[in-house]
């Protein structure tokens, strides 16, 4: 059977790649009344930020294991040493019922996306849960919760009403408008650690937990004041959904989340093509845009306007070519796992030591998903993040363990060697598991756009990829919308009509 023709030989916008922010723009631009050609070469949505069943997943670990030496620009993100265990029968069976994330991230109650999701509607295609803890493994070899509530740390009995007094001055302070106060004046640039416990004489166990666990830094020396202006965010998070800041997406997170905005783009009248047949075999800029060769259309497809991350732009259309330089790149090494028992850090204990007899015969139940930081002697950090069956993203009575850290080089050790001591503290009772290590460019080495008529979308590269990488694909979806509206156009996902209108309960 041939490849169906395209409708139109010209788009007002043609996106290349379905991650979150692409999709985002798609949608978007589709809702202002834009044409919209939305390409994929992959057979599935969401890009980087994809949610792969098990056999999928073990399908682009050994397609990345045999592509590795063939991408040669540093601004593409590129994956390396990739590995996975063998599926067993039962496995194999039921490999279609996981949803495993290549961008594992939570999702802050209040920040761009969540402001996206509303104002789009979009939030109507998409499940969320609360997370439901936050855990630091402490020097003892314990998993200690985090109180995520006022009433949580005055119910914890492992800290001092002092030291209780101490966090609670301290979070008083960081969810202010402290940017002029005379406490952090001078202060700015000070290690993160240094701060907290000269400015507000906190314990070393207590800074840490909240370096890790609040403040949620990859390292105590980060400095203050950005540390500040993102704790003062997840601070303001708290109470809006639920006792937690953060959210849990349902199916894989990202990338179902990718999907909802591509679902949004196809209702306001985007086209799709998805497989080898919509990836470009050409890019040229033109005076009046940009052409394309596409292997599903007879004719070059030309557009107005051009949106891609690096990965799928010629280099030659850069006017600073890629340096190829690694140091110029975030490397981490990443572990997706699968176990069948209770991971230990999930099993829900009573806070208080007093407890009443109805309490001990209440049935507790445990966490079915949770953050666990471990930090490490480098000084960097290693997150585990846990997906129980309420999620929907694997069969019941099963565990999805994704762990991550940041590394200085892709050469030795191995992502395993890295990773497994981690998973280990997690379970001894894994199924399955996949190692690998992405390489992300830094962000200021990526132009903003190629020209006016071609926007780049830069790969989130920070440390702190598990709470911000969402809200940064936010942010580039909304930047590329502008790039193409310009300004006085219509807003980003600007109502026709208002709420009382569209439900029929306008003043008559």
């Amino acid at each position: 059977m041939s490849n169906p023709e395209l409708e139109l030989d010209h788009y007002d916008v043609i996106v290349i790649g379905t991650g979150l922010a692409e999709s985002i723009a798609a949608a978007s631009l589709a809702k202002a009344g834009k044409s919209v050609l939305h390409l994929d070469p992959n057979e599935y949505y969401g890009g980087e930020q994809a949610s792969l069943t098990l056999d999928e997943l073990v399908e682009w670990s050994n397609s990345q294991s045999s592509s590795a030496s063939s991408s040669s620009s540093s601004w593409n993100v590129k994956y390396s040493s990739t590995s996975t265990t063998p599926l067993d029968e039962r496995l194999q069976n039921d490999r279609r019922r996981y949803a495993l994330s290549l961008f594992s991230a939570i999702l802050p109650s209040r920040g761009d996306l969540i402001d996206t999701l509303i104002s789009s509607d979009v939030s109507k295609y998409v499940s969320f849960r609360i997370l439901d803890s936050i855990s630091l493994y402490t020097s003892e070899g314990e998993f200690k919760k985090v109180p995520g509530s006022k009433e949580e740390i005055f119910k914890d009995k492992t800290i001092s009403l002092m030291d209780k007094r101490k966090l609670m001055k301290f979070l008083l302070f960081a969810a202010s408008d402290f940017e002029e106060s005379e406490i952090l004046k001078g202060k700015e640039n000070q290690p993160l650690i240094q701060f907290l416990q000269t400015s507000f004489s906190l314990p070393t166990p207590l800074s840490e937990s909240i370096i890790y666990a609040i403040s949620h830094c990859s390292s105590p020396s980060e400095q203050t004041l950005p540390a500040l202006v993102r704790t003062r965010r997840y601070l303001k998070s708290i109470g809006r959904y639920g006792n937690n800041a953060f959210l849990v997406g349902q199916y894989g997170g990202a990338g179902e989340i990718a999907q909802g905005f591509c679902r949004a783009c196809a209702v306001f009248g985007g086209t799709y093509v998805l497989g080898p047949s919509a990836k470009p075999t050409s890019i040229a800029e033109t005076p009046e845009g940009v052409t394309l060769d596409i292997p599903c259309h007879p004719r070059p497809a030309t557009a107005s306007h051009l949106i891609s991350s690096p990965n799928h732009i010629p280099p030659t259309l850069f006017d600073t070519p890629p340096s190829g330089n690694p140091e110029e790149q975030l490397h981490t090494a990443h572990c997706i796992a699968i176990t069948k028992t209770l991971p230990e850090a999930l099993r829900r204990k009573p806070i208080s030591s007093q407890k009443t007899a109805d309490e001990e015969q209440e049935q507790v139940e445990n966490d079915d998903t949770s953050l666990i930081v471990f930090p490490t002697e480098n000084g960097r950090v290693v997150r585990c993040y846990v997906n129980g069956e309420g999620t929907g993203s694997c069969p019941p009575g099963q565990y999805i363990i994704y762990l991550s850290t940041s590394i200085p080089h892709i050469s030795t050790p191995s992502p395993s060697e890295i990773l497994q001591p981690y998973l280990a503290k997690i379970t001894n009772d894994s199924v399955f598991s996949a190692y690998y290590v992405s390489s992300r460019p830094s962000s200021a080495s990526i132009p903003a756009s190629v020209s006016d008529k071609i926007i780049v979308l830069k790969p989130y590269a920070g440390s702190e990829l598990l709470t911000e990488g969402l809200d940064w694909e936010a942010k580039q979806g909304k930047a590329a919308y502008h790039a193409v509206i310009g300004e006085g156009g219509k807003g980003f996902f600007e109502k026709d009509i208002t709420e009382e209108e569209e439900m029929g309960i306008e003043d008559m």
